[in-house]
């Protein structure tokens, strides 16, 4: 088991435990807003996990009743630039090599919408609200943020969230699509729990490429070489190591032992 956390103040925190990581919002008391410094220390766990073969899966977790309130206002009225931006570290998160799961609770608000959109998946609680505020206060969304919600949950879920900067409640999430599964609040980490296992059990390597490939499906119009590439992806995986594995196991009625090889 390993784990770190930037010292001082309440810095997002990484634990990883076989196979499975997971990266906790540590400022309940703040409703887990985002601080400036915050961004480097994300961005240096999402590298963490990405380096580490021995890692199947991550969960993105926080502590409290709310899940994330998005970046420190306060620190945007200061001009205060973090030298990693919060869309770097959404970024970074979409295009991790392993499957992602948000784990959600309480309010998910400004960039924390986000940061849980980057995930793979999304699991809320009923009592979940949402809230994207950026037109309130001025601002047009970055780019690769936009692009990732338009993506994720199409260009008319996508206005319903941002041209109204209305909260949006856990069931309409649900029906937009923004949320794939929706539970009771002492339901929530069993669920997660029981998402991590089934994704950690899958073959590594075949799991990887299939999510490099869904995602660069998703936006639109890949050029004959994206889709040569994503080919090569599955003459690479038919020759594993983990594909023999799993047919053997499927032959001899026993679970997988995969390697990501």
């Amino acid at each position: 088991m390993s784990a770190a956390a930037a010292p001082g103040a309440p810095a997002p925190s990484l634990e990883v435990e076989g196979g499975r990581a997971t990266i906790r919002l540590r400022r309940p008391d703040k409703r887990n807003r985002i601080e400036p410094a915050d961004l480097v220390a994300l961005a240096g766990h999402l590298g963490a996990v990405d380096a580490d073969p021995t890692v199947r899966v991550l969960t993105l977790e926080a502590e409290g009743t709310s899940w994330c309130s998005g970046f420190h206002l306060g620190a945007l009225a200061k001009s205060e630039r973090p030298t990693v931006s919060f869309g770097d570290v959404c970024d970074r998160l979409e295009g991790l090599r392993v499957p992602t799961i948000a784990v959600l609770q309480g309010h998910v608000h400004g960039g924390g919408t986000d940061l849980a959109v980057a995930c793979d998946l999304r699991v809320g609680v009923h009592g979940l609200v949402l809230g994207m505020p950026a037109a309130r206060i001025g601002l047009q969304y970055y780019a690769s943020g936009l692009r990732r919600f338009v993506e994720r949950i199409g260009p008319d879920a996508t206005k319903r969230l941002f041209l109204t900067a209305e909260t949006v409640p856990a069931e309409e999430l649900l029906r937009l699509g923004y949320l794939h599964e929706l539970v009771a609040p002492e339901a929530l980490a069993g669920r997660a729990a029981e998402l991590t296992g089934a994704v950690a059990a899958l073959a590594p390597l075949a799991v990887a490429r299939t999510k490099a490939a869904i995602n660069l499906l998703a936006r639109g119009g890949p050029s004959a070489s994206d889709l040569e590439a994503i080919e090569a992806g599955h003459r690479d995986t038919l020759r594993s190591q983990d594909h023999r594995e799993g047919l053997a196991a499927v032959r001899e009625g026993r679970p997988a032992r995969f390697e990501g090889c």
